[in-house]
């Protein structure tokens, strides 16, 4: 009978995303708050997790997990069950409270003994065989605590093509979200009797399935907000004891997690649908999505604009300018003043376009190639609005300078696709019955 100090915390959240992503998975498995939890409570289910693992599906995830040297894994052992259920025993046998400092390079809140190698810790030491870690380590400072969290990251894991992603966010609130699917995953599991291991589905690509994992979670989840920051961070990784690759981290920026999250609750979805299947390229099975990269998640991810997988080539646009301006106000970091002048701009263009009938100046704002081409293009619009008696003027000399270029010549090319988009939603109607005039202008004119 393993025995605990009652009315003790053992677990407690790290900053590491292999031990706090297997404390959530004890929390889900066991259906009780991880601070509840002490040696007692976390022995009665010893046999069962043991158990799942040594079903063939859970068995090879666990062999790329632990490396083949497992309790769980390791050939050479004959009743792996049986020492399984021993080392689990042994770690809970060793638990104790939460202190105040330790050597344990986790928690730092107990002292860590012995080392743990790669079998225990993924992505740790080999013992002898010390050439591919940091300093030549055979291993690192795990308490029994966090080790034993650990044990339990594979509830955690979502399958990446033969590697693994662990999801990390300092939202409490998004973590016990997330262990809880990797628990319904197994209870489907044991349903049908069909044990496939970590959860799954089908994608190949590390920043793809990031996007699909965070919007399931959005969308499954009502009281998640777009003013929350979750600081979510992948880490895909493959601790196979054979050249395995490099960790790939994949950072999600909060402000597009807001973005996502907008998306959802103000009915984005299918405009939201077009612009990522376009950043796909175009492919040929339903599939391809899974393994393929995206340009649109690629760019967000990287700071990059995604202000023209907005527009389309026929001069229609994907969305509303309720979504676009909120685009750009929380991805984009635009402030409110700059994006209601670009607004109040492109509606004066859309305005001249339709009272003059001069598409050409349009055709000439699309085509144009540099910050001077565009501003000369303003100052012929500027020209004909005179010309024509139309009042007021397309900006003002603090507008130009403080809203529609702030940083110069630098993002003219921005500047000019978002006075297009809002021109486009004014007036594709009109654009769509003048096509074959547009066509033949771009043609036969010379602007």
């Amino acid at each position: 009978m393993i025995e605990g100090i009652k009315g003790k915390n053992y677990f407690v959240p790290t900053g590491n995303p292999f031990v706090d992503g297997g404390i959530y998975a004890i929390e889900a498995y066991y259906g009780e708050d991880f601070y509840s939890l002490g040696p007692e409570e976390l022995e009665a289910k010893i046999e069962e997790i043991v158990e799942l693992y040594m079903t063939d599906g859970w068995k090879k995830n666990l062999y790329s997990i632990f490396t083949g040297n497992s309790k769980f894994s390791n050939p050479s052992i004959k009743d792996k069950k049986t020492k399984s259920k021993e080392y689990m025993r042994d770690l809970l046998n060793k638990f104790t409270p939460t202190g105040t400092s330790g050597t344990c390079i986790a928690c730092g809140r107990r002292d860590a003994l012995p080392i743990r190698k790669r079998d225990e810790i993924p992505l740790t030491g080999s013992g002898r065989l010390v050439n591919y870690f940091a300093g030549a380590s055979k291993g690192e400072r795990y308490c029994p605590v966090c080790t034993f969290a650990v044990q339990f990251i594979p509830l955690f894991l979502y399958s990446v093509g033969g590697r693994f992603l662990l999801f990390y966010s300092v939202s409490d609130k998004i973590m016990k979200y997330w262990a809880k699917l990797g628990i319904k995953n197994i209870l489907e599991q044991k349903a049908s009797n069909n044990y496939k291991g970590c959860m799954q589905d089908g994608y190949k690509n590390g920043e793809n399935a990031l996007f699909h994992i965070v919007e399931k979670i959005i969308i499954d989840n009502e009281d998640i907000f777009p003013d929350e920051n979750p600081s979510i961070t992948a880490y895909v990784f493959s601790n196979y004891g054979q050249n395995p690759p490099p960790m790939e981290i994949i950072h999600l920026p909060n402000a597009v997690f807001r973005f996502l999250v907008y998306i959802q609750r103000h009915q984005g979805v299918s405009s939201w649908a077009k612009i990522v299947r376009k950043g796909y390229g175009g492919f040929k099975k339903e599939d391809d999505y899974k393994w393929r990269n995206n340009t649109v998640y690629r760019s967000l991810l990287s700071g990059r604009s995604i202000i023209g997988f907005f527009i389309e080539k026929d001069r229609d646009i994907v969305g509303n300018w309720e979504l676009f301006s909120y685009y750009l106000k929380e991805v984009r970091n635009m402030d409110d003043k700059r994006i209601e002048v670009l607004k109040k701009v492109g509606d004066k263009i859309a305005d001249y376009i339709r009272k003059t009938d001069n598409t050409k100046r349009l055709y000439a704002l699309e085509t144009t190639k540099s910050y001077e081409g565009l501003r000369n293009v303003f100052l012929k619009i500027t020209k004909d609005m005179i010309a024509n008696g139309m009042e007021g003027s397309l900006f003002t000399t603090d507008e130009f300078l403080n809203d529609l270029f702030p940083e110069g010549a630098l993002t003219w090319k921005e500047t000019r696709d978002i006075l297009l988009f809002r021109i486009y939603e004014k007036l594709f109607p009109y654009l769509k019955e003048k096509k074959e005039i547009i066509e033949e202008t771009e043609e036969n004119e010379e602007v």
